[in-house]
């Protein structure tokens, strides 16, 4: 069940990030980011009653916050690239770095990382 989700998730964010890029040439790709955003935190608080294990306390919506700030400058900066270049190149380049950067991120803050 754990990797159809995560292959429908994989599918709902590129054809949402290849959709929005194509928007983006058009209409103002930072307006387009915050929209995603506030939709998408829409549709998750919508969803919450589904889930009625689910807690909800002050670090956890600290790190949701954090996430949502983090995923959202991210974003903005995909669909601003998305609009004046070439997706073939865009979306490689910013798919490396949106693995890569978490993973330094975590040598550096963490030390080593472990196996």
């Amino acid at each position: 069940m754990g990797e159809l989700l995560a292959l429908s998730a994989a599918v709902f964010f590129g054809l949402t990030h290849f959709a929005n890029g194509l928007l983006a040439r058009r209409a103002e790709a930072m307006a387009i980011a915050l929209i995603a955003q506030v939709g998408g935190s829409v549709f998750i608080l919508m969803c919450l009653p589904l889930f009625p294990e689910a807690r909800l306390d002050a670090a956890s919506i600290l790190w949701g916050a954090v996430s949502g700030i983090g995923t959202g400058v991210g974003v903005a900066f995909l669909y601003r690239a998305m609009s004046v270049g070439e997706f073939s190149v865009v979306v490689p380049v910013s798919d490396i770095a949106a693995v890569a950067l978490p993973v330094l991120a975590a040598v550096v803050l963490f030390g080593a990382v472990r196996s």
